[in-house]
């Protein structure tokens, strides 16, 4: 009588009903998979007699228990509040978390993807630039790859980014009401996602709203850039001034201290994220609050998924902002 072969692991995910990466992480007892697929599978895999190879072994013994998480900088507290959920969630699910900063600069981020791969981390968190949309897919095709904050058009990767329009839309609204205009809007860079949305967002708003003429200023994610703008914008004589992210909010401060402008009698503020300073000013800055601290956790909860080959049904999750009212925009 023939003896029956051992089975290949791919014969294996074709039994279960599942890829041959979910067979091999639940061999080698990872904990992305479910106990219970685990279970199902290594009894699955006892009852076909199946028998690791030397070079599976070799593959399982890779395996690095780390995820990646890969920002565009680490001064902004915007991200470093992302990196101490990512790894706080990470944390409880036993894994470490390599956290690294691309400095928005594509052939950093390029590299970084590289080192990441070498790690043979288990999946990775990355808030994308454009100009490595390659890399970033190609490494996708080999390890999961969750897209946050940002996203890359027509992409089918997974991603979690914050719907900018419930939060900038009501702060449109309120400064109408209260006649906080002319209004300048300092622009995040249109080489990202989250610039272009917001930007969209802000005229679409001021047409619906019927704010006429409004400045707008296409700028970058940077405190200096935010400096300049304003300071171009305050020469154009307008009433209020709409930073379009933390740093650039940064920026706007520092130009109203300088002029020794006051907050809000001779000018309005407009900001993003809940940035500790902000509340601290002699009149604190309204905001659009992005959440970040939930748009990590889903995130890591979404590659968790995705490592387990059970990803969500949709590629775009989206977290609403919401207006953080404060004494910045008060009527005077």
């Amino acid at each position: 009588m023939p003896q029956r072969s051992t089975p290949t692991l791919k014969e294996l995910a074709r039994l279960a009903g599942v890829s041959v990466s979910t067979i091999s992480r639940a061999l080698a007892n990872n904990p992305a998979i479910a106990p219970a697929t685990r279970e199902k599978i290594q009894r699955l895999a006892k009852e076909q007699g199946y028998r690791p190879n030397a070079q599976a072994r070799a593959l399982q013994s890779r395996r690095s228990g780390s995820i990646g998480l890969i920002v565009p900088s680490l001064v902004n507290s915007y991200f470093a509040t992302m990196a101490t959920q990512v790894q706080a969630e990470a944390m409880a699910h036993g894994l470490n978390t390599l956290i690294v900063n691309a400095n928005e600069n594509p052939d950093t981020l390029n590299d970084l993807l590289d080192n990441l791969s070498h790690h043979q981390v288990d999946g990775v968190l990355c808030v994308p630039l454009e100009e490595s949309r390659d890399r970033i897919e190609q490494l996708a095709s080999t390890i999961p790859v969750v897209l946050i904050d940002r996203d890359l058009p027509d992409s089918q990767l997974y991603s979690v980014t914050s719907d900018p329009a419930p939060g900038m839309r009501s702060a449109l609204k309120l400064l109408k009401h209260h006649h906080l205009l002319p209004l300048g809007y300092l622009s995040g860079p249109m080489s990202t996602s989250t610039g272009r949305e917001r930007l969209t967002v802000f005229q679409q708003g001021c047409v619906d709203y019927e704010i006429d003429d409004p400045r707008i200023f296409l700028g970058g994610y940077e405190q200096q850039r935010g400096l300049e703008d304003a300071l171009t914008l305050l020469k154009q004589g307008v009433r209020t001034l709409f930073a379009g992210d933390s740093m650039m909010t940064i920026g706007v401060l520092q130009a109203c201290h300088r002029h020794r402008l006051r907050i809000p009698h001779d000018v309005a503020v407009v900001g993003f994220d809940r940035h500790p300073a902000f509340e601290l000013q002699q009149a604190p800055i309204t905001v659009i609050d992005q959440h970040v601290s939930d748009m990590a956790t889903l995130a890591f909860r979404i590659l968790i998924g995705v490592m387990a080959d059970n990803p969500p049904d949709q590629r775009r999750t989206y977290i609403n902002t919401t207006l953080i009212t404060r004494e910045s925009t008060q009527c005077l």
